[in-house]
């Protein structure tokens, strides 16, 4: 019930900031946060990660909704075994962030973006909260796959 309950609150909670910044920041405009660390800025991503494909938005919602019927198959598949913390966790964030990129792809057209780091080269990558669950959540999944004796989905179970 936990993960399930990772998975919803990254659903929510991106659901009410990208509808905010929708209704309140006007593309272009940006705000500075915690001491000028962090920029808040509206950017529509229209194509994959960094705008990769933006001019193919079909393809990469399609793509996005394949890898979001994968993850949610082995996200089943994962649940209801014991043990495998690690690797539900990691799934739990992959999954809630896949599902709120995804929704946005179908029913605005694009993903809403709303911040940056302002360090180094970051200061020009726009990001969402999304984003940060995939990418972490792929990590987990990664080291749990590696370092975990029985991480891996048996053959048998499927059948």
């Amino acid at each position: 019930m936990l993960y399930i309950l990772i998975v919803l609150a990254i659903v929510l909670v991106e659901y009410k900031i990208k509808n905010y910044i929708e209704e309140n920041k006007k593309l272009g405009d940006h705000e500075d946060i915690l001491q000028g660390k962090v920029t808040i800025r509206k950017h529509y991503n229209k194509g994959a990660f960094l705008n990769f494909m933006e001019n193919k938005k079909e393809i990469v919602k399609t793509i996005s909704c394949v890898f979001l019927g994968l993850i949610l198959l082995l996200f089943a598949l994962v649940l209801p075994r014991k043990g495998n913390k690690l690797m539900k966790f990691g799934l739990s964030l992959l999954l809630g962030g896949a599902i709120s990129n995804v929704y946005d792809r179908i029913h605005r057209g694009y993903v809403v973006d709303y911040f940056s780091i302002n360090f180094g080269k970051l200061k020009n990558v726009i990001f969402n909260i999304a984003d940060f669950a995939i990418m972490i959540g792929s990590l987990l999944v990664f080291i749990a796959s590696i370092f975990t004796k029985d991480s891996t989905i048996n053959t048998n179970d499927l059948t």
